[in-house]
């Protein structure tokens, strides 16, 4: 009787050794082989394709210093998102500071860094600093303010902030983007309501870009100059712009233009003089209004429409799920270039669009229909062209380039061509994709392939909502069921052990 008992304690002991042995051996193998798993709809513990890129192509190391107390609305989300940067990269060196807990080096770091603002994360590569503040991390949502609640986190911009704060202190150069001026153009220092730029100016300095006005009419485009942007002219460019801008493309240039649609009093459709020079670079401007009536905006008139319909492209890489807001557009067409260049539609109307000709009609207020002068739909609303590398065809896949101005120009130009330049001002550009949409263009324009734009992340809100009936059997369940049967299965043990 007493082996037995002592082979029993043996072997339980054993079994106890085994499975503790066991256990550390499956934390120790978990702890060093994971994998992370995402399954919010929105991936919102997901990083983007982009900010994985420049992650792994880090030639530095960044600093990385957290100036929040654990109490600081967006902490959490901060520390998450950097914990999977950290994962990407041995690079990411984060260090936390409590503000309340560590005041006196919160005084010399703040010094140190030149930041006065609260709850701010500091990025930092050699002597090189960035800082972005909580309120450049999130979009709120303040409807509810009426009612006498707090605003409500709508969308987590931080890996669009601090992606951008990395590339702006790693990239070699800083791009230059000159917009031009003279003929009515929207442009960066217009006050004019609907022609102001100021938030696209904002987001291109994020995104590691300098932008400037510039002006044509002396003969000559700034010899800095990385990319011109050409937004919604309303009076015609002289004939030697137009050679300049040729010039400019020939040599390799970066170029960006906006045709809005111009209808005169008359019906017709007035000239910029740009639709030549945009037709001997792949782009055919038409003299239409587009519409579909499947995707009309509610509360607006026929013109303003929401795409969704992207044609595959590094530019329309990240705009899955999103939709671009064009409030009044014309339609384009992509001209095949042979071995001389690729022009490709980047976004297109429903099979329900199409191009309105009878401009007189839209101008008198009348309902319209599609008849056989009208362009027919898919009507398409952006262009991208690129010239082809001498001695490779225009069809050819190229690898993106790393390079992050213009000079590499012998690869040939680049042009973008869209027939709206409203969804670019201030009060359209924040609307669904087209923020997106324009870092997009940019980016791809000075051959920042690897930088197109990531697009903020719905934070996901949640709620379950249960009637009273349905409160009252959860509290029978725990409170009464599961302890009664715990209690009932004792007793049966009980039982069976003394008989």
């Amino acid at each position: 009787m007493r082996k037995h008992a002592i082979r029993s304690t043996a072997t339980g002991t054993a079994g106890v050794i085994l499975v503790i042995a066991l256990a550390f051996m499956v934390n120790w193998i978990g702890a060093r082989h994971w994998v992370r798993s995402d399954w919010t709809s929105s991936h919102l513990y997901t990083l983007s394709e982009k900010t994985e890129n420049i992650l792994k192509d880090l030639g530095e190391d960044v600093r990385v210093v957290v100036f929040m107390t654990p109490a600081s609305p967006l902490y959490e989300q901060v520390h998450e998102l950097l914990d999977r940067y950290a994962a990407v990269t041995d690079r990411i060196q984060v260090e936390y500071i409590d503000p309340d807990k560590e005041p006196l080096k919160t005084r010399q770091l703040a010094e140190q860094f030149g930041i006065s603002v609260a709850n701010t994360v500091v990025f930092a590569v050699g002597d090189r600093t960035k800082y972005v503040s909580s309120d450049q991390m999130a979009e709120y949502d303040y409807s509810g303010l009426q009612m006498g609640q707090g605003p409500a986190l709508k969308a987590f911009k931080g890996e669009e902030q601090f992606t951008s704060a990395i590339l702006s202190l790693v990239a070699p150069k800083v791009p230059r983007v000159y917009f031009v001026t003279g003929h009515g153009e929207a442009s960066l220092k217009s006050t004019a309501t609907g022609r102001s730029l100021r938030a696209l100016k904002e987001s291109l300095k994020r995104e590691n870009m300098e932008t400037a006005d510039t002006s044509l009419l002396g003969g000559s485009i700034p010899e800095d100059a990385d990319a011109l942007a050409i937004l919604g002219p309303t009076a015609p460019f002289a004939a030697n712009e137009v050679q300049l801008l040729t010039d400019w493309v020939a040599g390799g240039g970066r170029l960006l233009v906006c045709l809005d649609p111009l209808i005169d009093r008359d019906g017709t459709m007035k000239s910029t003089r740009l639709e030549p020079f945009l037709a001997d670079h792949g782009v055919e401007v038409h003299d239409d209004l587009v519409i579909d009536p499947s995707r009309r905006l509610p509360f607006f008139d026929l013109s303003a429409v929401y795409l969704t319909d992207f044609q595959t492209h590094p530019i329309t890489r990240s705009l899955e799920g999103l939709a671009v807001l064009f409030p009044v557009a014309r339609s384009l067409k992509a001209l095949p270039g042979g071995n001389e260049y690729t022009s490709r539609a980047l976004i297109q109307t429903s099979a329900d669009g199409w191009g309105e000709t009878n401009l007189k009609q839209l101008l008198l207020g009348r309902p319209v229909e599609k008849d056989d002068a009208d362009t027919p739909g898919p009507v398409t609303v952006a262009v991208a062209v690129e010239q082809s590398k001498p001695g490779k065809a225009a069809g050819d896949t190229e690898e993106p380039s790393s390079g992050d101005g213009a000079e590499g120009n012998g690869n040939g130009y680049r042009l973008v061509a869209v027939g709206d330049s409203d969804f670019l001002v201030d009060g359209q550009i924040e609307n669904a994709g087209n923020l997106t949409l324009a870092l997009n263009i940019f980016n791809w324009l000075v051959q920042r392939d690897e930088s197109l734009g990531i697009p903020p992340r719905e934070v996901e809100q949640v709620n379950l909502f249960l009637s009273r009936q349905q409160m009252q059997l959860i509290l029978l369940i725990t409170l009464v069921f599961m302890p009664l049967a715990a209690i009932l299965a004792g007793i049966l043990v009980w039982r069976r052990r003394r008989h």
